[in-house]
């Protein structure tokens, strides 16, 4: 079994999709793909994978708290 370090996949196609975590410094959160990925830089093993979207995400806001993450994409083929 290939422990991944850190997850693969993003590809900078659009504006505002990598953060880091206001509050929690050592906290990223990007995505890849149709998921929002939260992850801490120290600990490979921490890393969250929120699905909702059925396209690629096109945007992503996270408040000055860190508590509200909003993400967004251009539309659907579905």
């Amino acid at each position: 079994m290939i422990e991944m370090e850190h997850s693969i996949g993003y590809n900078g196609k659009y504006p505002n999709t990598i953060h880091f975590h206001p509050t929690q410094k050592d906290t990223l959160i990007y995505s890849i793909g149709g998921l929002l990925v939260i992850e801490d830089l120290h600990d490979k093993h921490k890393q969250e994978f929120l699905k909702g979207h059925d396209m690629e995400i096109s945007s992503i806001a996270v408040s000055s708290s860190g508590k509200i993450l909003a993400t967004g994409q251009l539309g659907t083929q579905f």
